[in-house]
């Protein structure tokens, strides 16, 4: 009697574990399907995207002193080499005059020492001592050529003035902050997706993008991507070309986009 009650017990207990076990792989089994199913509609979603310009300087004042030419402002178009900034240069000028005619000075000083030596008349010393005065002289030209030369700011490329920081007969110190140009006809996009989409996501990949503030649609490809994952958030920065005309679009603009492999 009391072996076929422990058997019955026995049974019982297999019977419950063997339910719990089966209950637990179609457990695991529906929270994978479900993960899978959560990944893909998440591939799906719309990204965010940055419109940036590949070209974008911040031009510094080169030296201290008073603006006398600023015309540019804020929204205005430029061409290379444009003047963006002229600064009064009547110091550097007569730096440089003074050096030129110390340069002069020493060159003739070294003539007198050339007609010298040709003679077999010369001092070797006094020669040698010419010839490095000229080599001073020609240093101390360069340098306040150099100071000239900063005294008038250049467009690096074709672009738009996108902020301005001075104005016009402003004095300014080294180093401040002048204005900024982009390059509007070079732009291109930023993406941030997760890292697990480089499995399908590659360089050339077609995306259409929807850019908010114009309200339209434009054809992208991606052209790059980022060296590095960040470990934190398992995201990557990848980035695009847009097809077509840009035109109508500027910097900073934003908007979304979906990639053609975002369904695999």
């Amino acid at each position: 009697m009391t072996k076929s009650v422990l058997a019955g017990v026995a049974l019982g207990i297999l019977s419950i574990g063997l339910t719990t076990g089966a209950a637990g792989q179609n457990g695991a089994g529906n929270g994978a399907a479900n993960l899978a199913s959560n990944g893909a509609s998440s591939a799906a979603q719309p990204i965010g995207a940055q419109v940036t310009a590949r070209a974008t300087a911040v031009i510094a004042a080169p030296m201290a002193g008073q603006l006398v030419e600023f015309p540019a402002a804020d929204g205005d178009s430029v061409k290379e080499d444009q003047v963006l900034v002229r600064f009064n240069c009547s110091q550097q000028d007569a730096m440089l005059a003074r050096a030129k005619a110390e340069l002069t000075k020493r060159q003739d000083l070294l003539k007198t020492q050339q007609a010298l030596k040709a003679l077999n008349a010369y001092s070797k010393a006094d020669f040698a001592t010419a010839q490095n005065d000229v080599g001073v002289a020609t240093a101390d030209v360069a340098v306040a050529q150099t100071a000239v030369e900063n005294c008038v700011i250049k467009a690096p490329f074709s672009g738009r003035v996108a902020a301005t920081s001075v104005r016009n007969y402003q004095f300014v110190q080294a180093g401040a902050p002048l204005l900024d140009v982009v390059d509007d006809r070079d732009l291109e996009l930023e993406f941030i997706v997760p890292s697990l989409w480089l499995a399908w996501l590659k360089p050339g990949a077609a995306a259409r993008l929807h850019v908010s503030e114009m309200q339209q649609g434009y054809d992208a490809k991606i052209t790059r991507i980022s060296g590095k994952v960040d470990a934190a958030s398992q995201t990557i920065k990848i980035y695009g070309r847009i097809e077509g005309d840009t035109g109508n679009l500027l910097p900073g603009m934003s908007g979304t986009a979906q990639f053609a492999g975002a369904s695999r």
